[in-house]
């Protein structure tokens, strides 16, 4: 009976021991496994870039039919971190318009045979402050002239800064003033000639257009009970006058008008500077405005009047603005030009009528 109880404790020893070695060589084997897998990388994996487009930007040359009606564009311009390309095409565009009005441009539209129109072609202004514009015939089908070609009538360049125009010669290869040109059509010594008309802050002519004292060359009649007209030398031309108003107060100035009776439309043209360092003031508790708000008022006698507004965003640049007026009083007498929202001056010059 001990000698059973022996071998079973045997068998039991045995049987323990080869266990023990079994687990053994398995938890070695994957202490090794474990230990050759390949480590982990933990660093942060950088998501693919992410492609912004570009702004489209309107063409650089732009051909405009002079026949067609001009539509003055609203007058806004570029904020302050806008791209230049858009910038600088904006800039092209209101040159654009400027120049067709040229009243020589009209005149020789005018000029022009049955059937035929005037278009023009304008580049970007280069870096010398140039912009190339060239003015061509368009031949109607039933003109009698070849529809297929567009015959050049003349290449200008019109200077960004002061917007002299400036014709060249094709014979002396050279350019020369726009009275020689107007000269070689038969235009001199017409108003479409006038320098005022080809040039912003001009202290040349009157280019009034029925406004008294619209250029600021001389002194403007004062009315009763309205605001004089601050006149001081252009910031850009010290030789030109210009008239003055000065925020933060609403501040304006009124010009005597001579206008018939009966007319029953008329468009105000005015020049606006409003410098870079005349800044805007914000709105409490909302968006600050995008540009002054200018206001230009059409009087009779009365008192009662006409309003035209327009949010102008500033440029640190001379510009062209209209407004047009189908709803005029019985008979005007004053014209007011009023502005708000800035902190600083702004100047305005050559206020006229013109016929849109």
């Amino acid at each position: 009976m001990r000698l059973l109880a022996s071998l079973l404790l045997i068998a039991m020893v045995a049987v323990a021991w080869w266990q023990r070695e079994r687990v053994s060589q398995w938890m070695s084997a994957g202490k090794s496994d474990a230990t050759s897998m390949p480590p982990v990388s933990t660093s942060p994996v950088e998501p693919p870039p992410v492609e912004t487009p570009m702004p489209d930007v309107p063409p650089a040359a732009t051909p405009t039919g002079l026949d067609q009606p001009l539509v003055t564009p609203a007058p806004t311009t570029a904020s302050p971190g806008t791209d230049p390309a858009i910038a600088a095409a904006q800039d092209l565009a209101d040159m654009i318009v400027w120049f067709q009005k040229e009243p020589w441009v009209r005149a020789l539209a005018a000029s022009m045979p049955p059937g035929v129109t005037v278009f023009l072609d304008a580049e970007p202004y280069d870096e010398e402050g140039w912009s190339s514009v060239t003015l061509r015939e368009n031949h109607a089908p039933d003109s009698g002239f070849d529809p297929d070609v567009s015959p050049s009538i003349g290449m200008f360049r019109v200077a960004r800064a002061d917007r002299r125009i400036e014709w060249f010669d094709p014979v002396s290869g050279e350019y020369l003033g726009l009275a020689e040109f107007l000269q070689s059509r038969g235009l001199a010594g017409t108003d479409a000639g006038a320098p005022p008309m080809s040039s912003p802050g001009s202290s040349s002519g009157n280019g009034t257009r029925g406004i008294v004292g619209g250029d600021f060359e001389t002194a403007v009649p004062p009315i009763p009970q309205r605001d004089m007209a601050v006149i001081v030398a252009d910031p850009m031309n010290p030789g030109n006058q210009v008239a003055r108003i000065t925020g933060p107060d609403e501040m304006s100035f009124t010009l005597p008008v001579e206008l018939p009776e009966g007319t029953p439309e008329v468009a105000v043209t005015l020049k606006l500077l409003h410098p870079e360092s005349t800044r805007l003031i914000p709105f409490p508790d909302s968006p600050g405005p995008e540009g002054i708000r200018l206001r230009v008022r059409l009087l009779n006698e009365l008192g009662n009047s006409v309003i035209r507004d327009a949010i102008v965003r500033p440029t640190g640049m001379w510009r062209d603005l209209e407004f047009v007026f189908y709803d005029l009083p019985s008979k005007v007498v004053q014209l007011s030009v009023e502005a708000i929202w800035m902190e600083g001056p702004i100047y305005v010059d050559e206020v006229r009528f013109t016929t849109p």
